[in-house]
């Protein structure tokens, strides 16, 4: 009887195990759990570089795909800059598709992605169908960023991303002053990190530093700097942001002689104003195609958007004069302490150059001897990929390591 029992009590065990065996060879059919969309930021900003299907189950199936295979389809938003005023359809150039682990990836050609409004995957695989609202998309270096909400001592509330290094000493800080095209009413949130490599430059060329970057809610127009309501919201701003940044130089973590600032187009003019409103708080400014927000020029005499005439960029002798001395008298007091490095390609169609000239020209008259200006050509803009409008030099300038090394040598 007890021999029965054994033996009853082992053929259940061997079925138990039999069974087991059987369920583990049985093919676990592949399902996907996760489509990222991974980006890195380029100087001409976001870039879509691969597609990742992170997968589970058996995915022997998947191994003999080629690019032949699968199919991405592009809507594209039209560039205005290039007069385009429609949707454009295109088709993601697949340069490999590899299978490792439990994850199937597909290489593809850059992709400005900011721009596509829709994806459309096919594939003889029908697992990998796919479009743009499944995506989870992940960002090299600007995902490293955290977003904060400010409120300073007047209620002005700022949206901002902070990097913090890891680091058991003060760091130097770098504000990054995004341009129009990011602010939030005609953007994206985070636009300001993504749409060129302001923010993100500083860590990926190795600097051990915090950055800081506000996104703001909407641009200011041309004519600033004669529209009061105008300059006393952006002074608000500047209130806010040097209030924030004390906040990070008294927590101990972010070195108080070394807060850098730069900016681009709407960023570069906003840098100005900030710069003239708290002249101790920076050792140093890299102001970039600056928008003009100390005497008006471009609304006044119309030389903004002018993209097909060089010679519409140009004031006359009577008009350069009186700008010339406007700027002069507004410049009267401006801080001549703070080192700045202003860039601009000579003949900007957005932001006229005149600004940038003008401003070294008589603050180096005015006694500011460590300032720097560098004009692009044309030729120069060229053959660093900036094609027809030679507003983005912001393109050149963030991966200049001459004037990164510059601006983190100045201390106040």
């Amino acid at each position: 009887m007890i021999i029965q029992k054994k033996l009853g009590i082992a053929l259940a065990l061997c079925a138990t195990l039999l069974l087991a065996a059987c369920q583990t060879n049985k093919t676990k059919e592949a399902k996907v759990t996760e489509i990222e969309a991974s980006a890195y930021v380029s100087p001409e900003g976001q870039k879509l570089d691969k597609i990742i299907y992170h997968m589970d189950g058996d995915m022997s199936k998947l191994a003999s795909l080629k690019p032949k295979d699968i199919d991405i389809k592009l809507t594209v938003a039209p560039n205005p800059f290039l007069g385009e005023k429609k949707d454009k359809q295109e088709t993601a150039k697949i340069d490999k598709v590899s299978v490792s682990g439990n994850q199937l990836t597909l290489d593809i050609k850059d992709v400005d992605y900011p721009k596509v409004k829709q994806v459309a995957i096919t594939s003889s695989n029908k697992l990998l169908t796919a479009q743009k609202k499944d995506f989870v998309l992940k960002s090299k270096t600007s995902d490293l960023f955290k977003k904060n909400t400010f409120t300073d001592s007047s209620g002005t509330v700022l949206t901002y991303w902070f990097y913090q290094p890891k680091s058991d000493k003060k760091t130097p800080l770098v504000i990054w002053e995004h341009g129009g095209g990011e602010v939030l009413a005609s953007s994206y949130e985070g636009a300001n990190l993504v749409a060129n490599q302001g923010a993100t430059t500083w860590i990926e060329h190795g600097f051990e530093a915090a950055v800081l970057s506000v996104q703001y809610p909407e641009n200011y127009s041309f004519g600033i700097s004669e529209i009061e309501s105008e300059r006393t919201k952006m002074a608000a701003f500047n209130k806010a942001k040097a209030e924030l940044i004390k906040q990070y130089i008294d927590k101990g973590t972010v070195d108080a002689h070394r807060v850098y600032l730069t900016g681009a187009s709407s960023g570069g003019g906003a840098s100005l104003r900030f710069i003239q409103q708290y002249p101790d708080l920076f050792a140093g400014a890299l102001v970039v195609c600056a928008k003009d927000t100390i005497v008006p020029i471009s609304k006044k005499y119309d030389l903004a958007y002018k993209l097909d005439n060089k010679e519409q960029l140009l004031l006359s002798p009577e008009n350069y004069q009186a700008t010339y001395s406007a700027m002069e008298t507004a410049l009267k007091d401006y801080p001549k302490n703070v080192p700045i490095w202003f860039v601009q390609a000579e003949h900007d169609q957005v932001c006229t150059s005149y600004t940038s000239k003008m401003m070294y020209e008589i603050l180096k008259t005015n006694g500011a001897q460590n300032n720097k200006l560098t004009l692009y050509s044309d030729q120069e803009m060229e053959a660093a990929g900036v094609k027809k409008v030679y507003h983005p030099s912001w393109q050149l300038v963030y991966q200049d390591k001459q004037m990164l090394n510059w601006l983190f040598k100045q201390k106040n």
